[in-house]
């Protein structure tokens, strides 16, 4: 007939000696349950017979058990069959008490418990709180347990725990949202850096063909090519750049520029605007005409050219994203023959009448 187990401990066998004075100092010596009462899978007297089968043995023990005990540490959270026996004790009829020792914490214990329910091994306080449980699930008569005695087992149990520590520590634990945070950081990392070698072959591969370039234009193409600009990007780049050049005239001129780019008849009030008209006739920007000179000088030139970047952009295909975009950002027609598209698109004021 298998023995009736009282106490069950369920612990990692790679934190032994903390068990052995458990149960010598605590619960055998100062509490006096019978060895042959208490159930842990690597101290002698207490462990399963050799031959058994240990998980028919552990289940056993957990049948009868009337309190189990969990020794957390973090060998035991590393440990798979402790895991399991941790789901296994919370199915039973006995009382539960997960004892923590540091650096596990109510964050890592990793219990589905209110700290309140969770005690430190090597907390006078709760070993107080444990003797009464224990004394109460077991029925150990009042007079059994001597104070004398109880105080000095705990301080000795405490001191001899706090030694071990000492010269065999754990290592810290952190708690789910700590490793979720550095493992977000490690795959941002090898992100970056698999981002920085990418970079850096498209740098080799860019100089090597900037080496065979013949000519400007070759130039060009190779570095657009090797680019990250978005179409939108790109587009916003041109536009800047025919701004730049436009918005150093004055909005009367400007409107007859627009006029004579988006061929348009259009009449233009020149009688208000007499000054900066004969300041731009004097200048060969436009022609008696009221229309813009895009052959005589180096800046009109500069300005037809960049009309015509943009216009031989916006001839092409452009992509879903682009459209997409430009719509979120504007409301002009995408035409430079469109007074509002240089209004708003160029951010340019156009006097015309």
């Amino acid at each position: 007939m298998p023995k009736e187990i009282k106490i069950f401990i369920s612990h990692s066998g790679k934190d032994k000696p903390i068990i052995d004075d458990f149960i010598d100092l605590i619960l055998h010596g100062a509490l006096s349950v019978s060895i042959d009462k208490i159930f842990c899978t690597s101290t002698d007297g207490t462990k399963i017979t050799s031959g058994d089968d240990w998980r028919a043995s552990i289940l056993e023990a957990l049948k009868t058990a009337k309190i189990n005990f969990l020794i957390i540490t973090p060998n035991y959270k590393e440990s798979e069959i402790c895991m399991n026996e941790m789901g296994a004790v919370w199915v039973t009829d006995a009382r539960v008490i997960p004892l923590i020792v540091e650096p596990i914490n109510y964050k890592t214990v990793g219990i589905i418990q209110e700290p309140i329910q969770i005690e430190k091994l090597i907390d006078e306080k709760s070993l107080d709180r444990i003797k009464d449980i224990i004394q109460k699930e077991l029925s150990i008569p009042i007079e059994q347990i001597k104070s004398d005695r109880w105080t000095t087992k705990k301080k000795e149990f405490v001191y001899k725990l706090k030694e071990y520590l000492k010269n065999n520590s754990f290592d810290t634990p952190m708690d789910r949202n700590e490793f979720t945070t550095l493992l977000k950081e490690k795959e941002d990392l090898e992100s970056a850096i698999t981002n920085i070698i990418q970079e850096k072959v498209a740098l080799e591969n860019l100089v090597d063909e900037l080496k065979k370039a013949k000519d400007k234009s070759d130039v060009k193409k190779i570095t657009k090519k090797y680019s990250n600009e978005t179409e939108f990007e790109e587009f916003e780049q041109l536009c800047q750049s025919t701004k730049k050049i436009l918005e150093s005239f004055h909005p009367i001129i400007i409107g007859i520029i627009f006029k004579t780019y988006a061929g348009k008849d259009l009449t233009i009030n020149w009688q208000s605007y007499k000054e900066p008209i004969d300041e731009a006739l004097a200048n060969d920007y436009i022609i008696e005409e009221l229309e813009a000179d895009f052959n005589t000088t180096p800046k009109m030139k500069k300005i037809q050219q960049a009309l015509e970047k943009i216009s031989s952009f916006l001839s092409k295909t452009l992509s879903e994203e682009f459209h997409e975009q430009y719509e979120q950002e504007f409301e002009a027609p995408i035409s430079l023959s469109n007074k509002l598209f240089w209004e708003e698109v160029l951010d340019l004021t156009i006097y015309i009448a």
